[in-house]
């Protein structure tokens, strides 16, 4: 995973949260446009995305206390939705069925999901990241 800002380095982690989401969901495109025994790929480079995507969040929740005492509803929502994507996505990985029917039913409601994560966080996370790149530390 490339070296991403932190909350305290620069406010750019707005612009590279909504990217990152932009991002995952053009794949999701991608993966509905890809015939079903083509789309390994594109499934393997969207669970390592959503993973380094959820890592990078969360290590921005540890790192500022003022998350914790102003965002705790909101970063707690934010957490149990990676718990559930990330619940998701070892399911996929590790899935032993030759099914894959299924398995694509799955993955689309684990793109639903991440889809209704996504809207989340920018409804909610996003603005209290703004808000707490704009107020002056103490």
């Amino acid at each position: 995973m490339e070296q991403r800002p932190t909350l305290h380095e620069t406010a750019d982690i707005i612009k590279i949260m909504k990217n990152d989401h932009r991002h995952i969901l053009a794949l999701f495109q991608v993966y509905l446009g890809t015939e079903s025994d083509s789309r390994q790929s594109i499934v393997d480079d969207i669970l390592q995305r959503l993973d380094d995507h959820f890592d990078w969040e969360e290590r921005l929740f540890e790192e500022d206390s003022r998350l914790q005492e102003h965002g705790t509803p909101v970063i707690r929502r934010v957490l149990l939705d990676h718990e559930e994507v990330k619940a998701m996505i070892h399911e996929l990985r590790h899935a032993e069925t030759d099914d894959d029917e299924s398995m694509d039913q799955f993955f689309e409601d684990m793109m639903q999901t991440v889809r209704v994560h996504f809207h989340g966080e920018e409804r909610d996370l996003i603005p209290l990241l703004d808000a707490m790149t704009t107020v002056p530390r103490g």
